[in-house]
């Protein structure tokens, strides 16, 4: 078993642990935004989140970022090194980890039942947000391929049909859904979004850009997250006929453009005006 050796103190942590949530999202959703949020509002001295874990496998070994209180842990052996030493007996932290392969059923983190989660969360993103964010992460990833190269559109396809297969499981889940958009310009939507994941109301500011993926997708740290155009990146696409290539792709699915005008409208008209530019 290529886990096992991380099994222990998985059943460690899973024994000591105050609470435990999942996040689940696809690249680029702003997920790590939410899960600050979340952490910042657990109320515990103490937290443990593992970052963007491999479903159905061991989250310390193939997480691929940890934190413990707030601060860097590492990933791998590391990490466990890590955890054996933070977990002493008196500690008891609250637990969050997270996928970004969208949303999936059945026992997906090792010696963590699904039962025994508090919470699973799945956060959305617009998807006319979304894409510009995510274009630029496949130029980034792929620094040695041209902009327009066929394997960042293929990357972004493949995406985007995770992206719509996301959609999709959010609009029939049971679980909390956060949409990002409206999370980050409405503080009365992150109120109730606390109170749904039965969460005190201690924080229910923004916090600050996250670390993860080299911060926001156009300014990286260079603005504080207020100053962000975190809901009208979609404007960035008027001028780039490269982006307005997936909008027509994406218009061209009817099951998407369906499920993207029952949880997200306002993207309809603002696709058909720029698939035609």
């Amino acid at each position: 078993m290529p886990d096992q050796p991380f099994d222990e103190i998985e059943q460690r942590l899973f024994a000591a642990n105050n609470g435990r949530m999942r996040v689940l999202g696809i690249r680029r959703t702003g997920q790590h935004a939410v899960i600050n949020w979340i952490l910042r509002n657990s109320g515990r001295e103490n937290t443990v989140f593992l970052n963007s874990c491999t479903m159905r496998r061991s989250a310390v070994r193939t997480c691929g970022q940890s934190e413990l209180n707030g601060q860097f842990a590492g990933k791998f052996f590391v990490l466990k090194k890590a955890l054996e030493a933070y977990l002493t007996p008196q500690k008891h932290p609250f637990v969050l980890i997270s996928y970004e392969a969208g949303y999936e059923e059945g026992e997906l983190t090792s010696n963590f039942p699904d039962a025994e989660f508090d919470r699973e969360i799945l956060v959305t993103r617009s998807f006319v947000n979304w894409l510009p964010s995510f274009i630029r992460l496949m130029r980034v990833m792929n620094r040695g391929s041209a902009s327009e190269a066929l394997d960042i559109s293929n990357g972004i396809v493949f995406e985007m049909m995770r992206y719509k297969a996301h959609l999709l499981a959010a609009q029939a889940s049971n679980h909390v859904v956060v949409c990002f958009d409206q999370w980050a310009k409405a503080p009365n939507y992150r109120s109730q979004k606390l109170a749904a994941l039965g969460l005190d109301e201690l924080d229910t500011g923004l916090g600050a850009v996250q670390k993860y993926g080299g911060g926001s997708s156009f300014s990286a740290f260079n603005k504080p997250v207020e100053a962000l155009a975190l809901t009208t990146r979609w404007q960035t696409m008027v001028d780039d006929p490269f982006a307005q290539n997936f909008l027509r792709i994406a218009k061209a699915d009817t099951a998407f453009m369906e499920v993207l005008a029952a949880l997200y409208s306002a993207d309809i008209p603002i696709i058909n005006q720029l698939a035609q530019t």
